[in-house]
């Protein structure tokens, strides 16, 4: 008698992505942060998102740069609910690169664009599943290249070894909260790496996305094992460049 083959559940995830400090000379490290949600549940998280914004009189877009002392009660319940979600529902990675040692000429063909692609592909690596699906919001930036998001979709698309891509796009930040919740958590790890600046309520809000983690502060690396908040500090310089 044959044992039917048992397949594996296919979870369908959304991808929330944002960038900090690539374009900040004073910076010495640039991320690219993603928070995940399962796709299913993102309905009912953006629900206790708004409860938790009216709640707390919190009005307009949600951003690192915004930080204040009056907005620290509503992070700290906010990252509290998030990060209370198990890690196959919510989970955040944040890939973090030294600029200095990123060699445009030797590894990427003098070409920033493809540099900045293929640290996407190292933020997905070891993260993204074969057999899950995902859909990707990338925070749209008028500035950018208009043919940047279609030349990072077609690299991830056509790189068959890190998921199944369905969709990636650009949106307005203003109308996603997850793209403003992935800037404000991204923020502040860039915050805390580059120790730039010495707003006190930029601090306070670092202080309180780390205790939401259980974490001093939000200046380290974790290991691959880290699967609810994995900051993935990038080697570069070792002959070639990896991660």
């Amino acid at each position: 008698m044959k044992i039917p083959l048992i397949s594996k559940k296919t979870n369908i995830y959304n991808i929330y992505c944002d960038e900090s400090s690539v374009n900040n000379p004073k910076a010495k490290f640039m991320l690219i942060g993603a928070l995940f949600i399962k796709r299913g549940k993102v309905p009912e998280i953006k629900q206790k998102v708004k409860e938790l914004q009216k709640k707390c009189s919190i009005r307009g877009e949600l951003k690192w740069t915004k930080a204040s002392s009056l907005s620290l009660s509503f992070y700290k319940e906010l990252f509290n609910f998030l990060f209370s979600l198990s890690d196959s529902v919510l989970s955040y990675r944040c890939i973090i690169v030294d600029k200095s040692r990123v060699d445009y000429e030797k590894y990427h063909d003098k070409d920033k664009d493809l540099a900045f692609y293929k640290f996407y592909y190292h933020l997905f690596r070891n993260k993204l599943s074969l057999d899950d699906k995902y859909y990707i919001f990338l925070d749209f930036k008028p500035s950018k290249n208009k043919d940047a998001v279609r030349r990072l979709g077609d690299f991830l698309f056509f790189t068959k070894t890190i998921g199944n891509i369905k969709h990636i796009q650009a949106y307005p930040s203003e109308d996603n909260v997850f793209i403003q919740i992935t800037d404000v958590l991204t923020g502040a790890i860039g915050f805390s790496k580059n120790k730039i600046g010495n707003s006190v309520s930029k601090q306070q809000l670092a202080k309180v996305i780390a205790n939401s983690i259980r974490k001093d502060n939000l200046d380290f690396c974790s290991p691959l094992s880290e699967k609810k908040f994995n900051l993935f500090c990038i080697i570069l310089g070792r002959g070639k460049e990896n991660g």
